[in-house]
């Protein structure tokens, strides 16, 4: 059963990881998060139909954040996904990885929290 209102967090940063899930789930989510790329798919493969959205980090060790997305579309074709990044995004949109995962938001860190919110918002009414 899809939850329309359950986001999977996923960054290596365990103060951000934290940060964002008290942020969503403050704001009327059900929020989990992970700090190790490969745990936060294991359990999206076993809870993937509970879940709508996907943020994560790029750069992260074992697995870097677009192909997570892209591991994640192969289960999941309409679920949405962030992408989030402290570092330069000109090239990134040009890759075929990145193209394949069809990241629905690219966001440059630092992220504020107001502007999350829009863009969550956004991404369900499409």
């Amino acid at each position: 059963m899809l939850s329309a209102r359950s986001i999977i967090i996923v960054d290596d940063e365990i103060e951000l990881a934290s940060l964002f899930k008290e942020f969503l789930k403050k704001e009327g989510y059900n929020a989990i998060s992970f700090t190790d790329p490969i745990l936060a798919f294991e359990y999206f493969k076993e809870t993937s139909d509970k879940h709508s959205m996907i943020i994560t980090d790029m750069r992260m060790p074992g697995m870097c954040g677009i192909d997570l997305a892209n591991k994640i579309r192969e289960i999941n074709a309409k679920i949405k996904i962030f992408l989030v990044t402290a570092f330069e995004t000109k090239d990134l949109e040009d890759r075929p990885d990145f193209k394949f995962a069809r990241i629905d938001r690219l966001i440059q860190k630092p992220v504020h929290f107001s502007d999350l919110r829009e863009m969550i918002n956004d991404a369900w009414k499409n």
